[in-house]
């Protein structure tokens, strides 16, 4: 079988969330596939950028591995009337003579290009997009449901929760046959780290108080305002700092006049974009992780705190529930007055944040990228069988 695995290079520069799925997956199909070939499309911008040869996804893998580079205008791709004139011209062999007729069609982040011959797997994050429009840009909005009259043409979805499948089957009546739900995992880097490592990571960003993290891009859905406001309500009685570890994102000035709005200036440290390796640390120096997201795909930071051991506390939104379990203290978004609450047993209960540093440790192990890649090559193998259906 020949499979077409597109990894756009934009979402592999600075990786995170979509990047890191997209890396993570790859890298754990080549090991474990030893029978199919595969096709690597590195679409990029109209000039691709220096970085393609150190991303070496693909290394040692040359037998079966080919690579194809395109100057494919990517902003022309991602343009929401654009990905409309794909869907609506969907048959044609456009793919089929770029990349050499095969077999499975793999689309971990975007719609795709018009093909004939083959069959599509492509990947649904989430549908906040439509179950929370006020969260998305109006683009965000109409790219989600271009994407979905794509995926009834796919032979098989994936989803990284029960969560996100059981809504694919109640509002556009997919059969449930038809989707996989491929958990995400922490990359192997995500344990405990060394203190000499943590302390230096500290410095870096110049982290010297206890402190309260959340790593993610910083946008509506993410809900920080309440977390804001149940922590300004802590000032008096905990010393921590709040630090966010993210890009602002689309309608963040929302945050930034809460942050003020509450006199927060001085408990809160927007430290930006955190490379993947200092990431583990900066988890690891954190006395809790905090996600108080209104609805997520997965929620692969929960994940991530709990392989490095930091006790969190996140919203129970039904994916964050599947993935968190019992190892972390999980609250309506919604309920100020809980957060609250639970963050002050958080911090000022230590018996209680080792109980969930080592129920989280364990939970984490529970998630692997080898089982999720198995997942995915069952879903290509299910789609080049029933191609004919």
């Amino acid at each position: 079988m020949k499979i077409c695995f597109y990894a756009p290079v934009e979402v592999l520069q600075r990786p995170f969330g979509s990047g890191v799925y997209v890396r993570e997956l790859l890298k754990a199909l080549l090991s474990i596939d030893k029978s199919n070939c595969y096709i690597i499309w590195y679409g990029c911008m109209l000039k691709p950028p220096p970085c393609i040869a150190s991303l070496n996804i693909h290394s040692g893998n040359a037998e079966r591995v080919s690579v194809k580079v395109t100057r494919f205008p990517t902003r022309l791709f991602h343009h929401p009337k654009f990905r409309l004139l794909l869907v609506q011209f969907n048959r044609l062999p456009i793919a089929d003579i770029m990349f050499g007729r095969p077999t499975v069609y793999f689309s971990p982040f975007y719609p795709f290009l018009p093909f004939m011959s083959g069959e599509l797997v492509l990947t649904i994050y989430d549908l906040t997009p439509l179950t929370h429009p006020h969260c998305h840009l109006p683009n965000t909005i109409n790219v989600t449901r271009i994407t979905m009259r794509w995926a009834r043409r796919a032979k098989r979805l994936l989803t990284f929760s029960q969560a996100v499948k059981d809504q694919l089957v109640e509002l556009f009546r997919f059969p449930s046959e038809r989707i996989i739900v491929t958990p995400l995992a922490p990359a192997k880097h995500f344990k405990p780290q060394p203190k000499g490592f943590v302390e230096s990571v500290m410095r870096k960003y110049g982290l010297t108080e206890k402190f309260v993290l959340y790593v993610g891009v910083v946008e509506p859905r993410k809900n920080l305002n309440v977390f804001l406001r149940a922590f300004a309500r802590l000032r008096g009685e905990l010393s921590h700092r709040f630090v966010i570890a993210g890009s602002l994102g689309w309608y963040s000035d929302s945050v930034l006049t809460e942050i003020e709005k509450l006199g927060l200036q001085s408990r809160v440290t927007m430290v930006g974009y955190v490379p993947d390796d200092d990431l583990p640390a900066l988890y690891c120096g954190a006395d809790a992780f905090v996600y108080p997201s209104l609805a997520e795909g997965f929620g692969l930071p929960v994940i991530e705190a709990m392989a490095c051991g930091t006790p969190v506390l996140c919203s129970n939104a039904p994916a964050l529930q599947e993935v968190a379990g019992d190892a972390a203290l999980t609250i309506d978004p919604h309920d100020e007055d809980a957060w609250t609450y639970a963050l002050k047993e958080l911090l000022t209960n230590e018996e209680l944040r080792s109980e969930l540093s080592g129920k989280g440790i364990e939970r984490a192990k529970r998630f692997s990228w080898e089982q999720t890649a198995l997942k995915t090559l069952r879903a290509f193998e299910d789609a080049a069988l029933n191609a004919s259906h």
